[in-house]
């Protein structure tokens, strides 16, 4: 989050933000999460990794909160985004898994988790503006299946929701480097086979 009244681009004090330091600021914070979690990640250390001077980092973000917050945002790729409109459940299960069998992301996605308890603000705010837009977007292709006869009719899309949503929590939890989207893939596929899909 952004000094409150900054102009963008300018630092509080009036001098030109230099782009380099914002890229290498949040490349650092990103890579520090991911290497000793939420609570061993500082702005000391970010600076330090980043070549910054630690005022630098605190004329951008007040705390550390809203330095991880947006080291997330920065780290996030278009793939990471909620599913588009109109996509089946087999591309759903594709694209779930290619995300998944990444080792980077897989290790991210379990330092996030495991900051509930110390930095619930970051998760709260990271479930908001990513989590549960994905999860709304596998309800509502869950029941584009159902429409379409390839669920039972009575199935609750809420049930598939939560189903996908277990099994990826459990991926992410798993410290196996070497999965392959190809193994997630069967393994999400067998699970909607056992409640009646059929592609």
């Amino acid at each position: 989050m952004a000094e409150p009244g900054a102009v963008a681009g300018v630092e509080r004090h009036g001098r030109p933000r230099d782009p380099g330091n914002d890229a290498a600021i949040l490349d650092a914070a990103l890579d520090l999460l991911i290497e000793r979690g939420a609570a061993g990640t500082s702005i000391e250390a970010v600076a330090q990794r980043a070549g910054v001077a630690k005022l630098t980092v605190y004329r951008r973000w007040r705390a550390k909160d809203d330095l991880l917050m947006a080291a997330l945002e920065h780290a996030r790729a278009p793939d990471m985004d909620a599913a588009p409109a109109g996509q089946s459940i087999d591309e759903l299960i594709s694209s779930i898994a290619e995300l998944l069998s990444r080792p980077r992301f897989r290790v991210l996605m379990a330092r996030v988790i495991g900051a509930s308890v110390d930095y619930p603000k970051l998760v709260t705010a990271y479930t908001k503006r990513y989590l549960q837009p994905r999860l709304n977007a596998m309800a509502q292709i869950a029941q584009q299946a159902i429409d379409a006869g390839h669920l039972p009719p009575d199935t609750d899309p809420s049930v598939i929701q939560d189903i996908l949503a277990s099994s990826i929590g459990s991926v992410l939890l798993q410290h196996t480097e070497d999965v392959t989207a190809l193994q997630i893939e069967h393994r999400l596929r067998n699970l909607l086979r056992h409640i009646g899909y059929r592609s």
